[in-house]
């Protein structure tokens, strides 16, 4: 008995959508696979790299929140943040000095997980005094325009002070009778306030209409007793100049002290150095003028004015001639002179101040 198969009609269009199915499901299984392994990879990769930079990092203060201007820095409003060493600037607040600047009021606004700078506070006190650090003292001297370097010293610059003396004119020093003396006396001074102005204007506002200059006749220095000592008693013996300096130039100012004698005698060896690197004019260099002097008196009591009158084209100095003699070579040039007032004034002189009184 032969069994017969069931004649069943595949649809090839319902197979086709079956297999594409099929496909899209196994290719999404295999991205999705691939994906979370290029995940774990990155991952590992940056555990790795934050692994070896771990000594590389410093942990610095981040507000928690936008903070406004006026704001008293306090352990609640900021929070800790390991950031690389490369990406912080030298005065950013580290945890470690954070304790020490806590209390001080923000003078511009900072932005959430920003790191803080010292620039961005600014110390709030009851009075100046508490402004002082231990062992320091203030002192103010009076300056003008030229000594405040034009009125442009801010409140926590650094200035070197130099003290000018009048000489009583000892030779044996070197000095000269009515002389001065400029000595170096105080480097790296801290003005704390230029007249009663006590902070530094806001580098933001710098290029503000609404900023004006303040003028004011002195300075108030941060100095230690036995400097308030000598400059007390320098500010009696003579002047105090103020130079203003970088901040961050930190060198000793030392130098030998600058009186009249030195200073002039450093004149004099310049002016001997430029007289020998001048070159040396030619002796037989003559001018190719000749000066005409009108009028005069035999006694030489009245000055006669004078005339330099070019020579005409072709005239020159005396050469000497093939013979050796210079007289042949002068003859013609003499020949072409003027030899009395009226040439002269034919030479195009008339006009001349002293030709035209002369020949009235």
């Amino acid at each position: 008995m032969k069994i017969q198969r069931p004649n069943i009609k595949i649809n090839k269009t319902w197979l086709m959508l079956i297999v594409a199915i099929v496909l899209s499901l196994l290719t999404t299984w295999l991205t999705l696979q691939y994906l979370k392994h290029k995940e774990q990879s990155i991952e590992a990769e940056v555990t790795a790299r934050a692994q070896q930079d771990k000594g590389a990092t410093i942990a610095v203060v981040v507000p928690t929140r936008r903070l406004p201007p006026g704001t008293l820095l306090d352990q609640s409003l900021v929070a800790s943040r390991n950031v690389p060493a490369d990406f912080i600037s030298e005065d950013t607040i580290t945890v470690e000095q954070f304790d020490a600047l806590k209390g001080q009021a923000l003078i511009r606004q900072v932005e959430r997980g920003k790191p803080l700078r010292k620039a961005d506070i600014r110390e709030v006190y009851a009075d100046f005094s508490g402004t002082l650090k231990p062992g320091k003292r203030a002192m103010t001297i009076n300056v003008d325009e030229i000594n405040s370097v034009s009125h442009m010293v801010e409140p926590g610059n650094l200035v070197d002070l130099m003290l000018v003396l009048s000489s009583s004119g000892d030779p044996a020093r070197g000095q000269t009778p009515g002389g001065q003396t400029v000595v170096p006396f105080l480097d790296q001074v801290k003005v704390l306030a230029t007249g009663q102005k006590v902070t530094h204007d806001d580098p933001a506002s710098q290029g503000s209409a609404e900023r004006r200059k303040v003028s004011y006749s002195n300075f108030t220095l941060e100095v230690t007793p036995t400097q308030a000592a000598r400059l007390v008693l320098a500010t009696e013996l003579g002047k105090i100049r103020a130079v203003l300096r970088n901040e961050n130039d930190k060198q000793t100012v030392d130098f030998d002290s600058v009186n009249t004698a030195n200073l002039l005698d450093d004149i004099r060896e310049r002016a001997k150095r430029a007289a020998v690197a001048k070159p040396q004019r030619d002796a037989s260099y003559s001018p190719a003028y000749v000066e005409y002097i009108i009028g005069g008196k035999a006694n030489g009591d009245a000055v006669a004015p004078a005339i330099n009158v070019a020579l005409p084209p072709g005239f020159g100095p005396a050469m000497p001639a093939a013979d050796g003699s210079a007289a042949a070579a002068a003859a013609p040039a003499a020949a072409g002179l003027p030899d009395n007032l009226s040439q002269l004034l034919k030479l195009g002189l008339g006009n001349s101040p002293a030709a035209a009184k002369s020949s009235k």
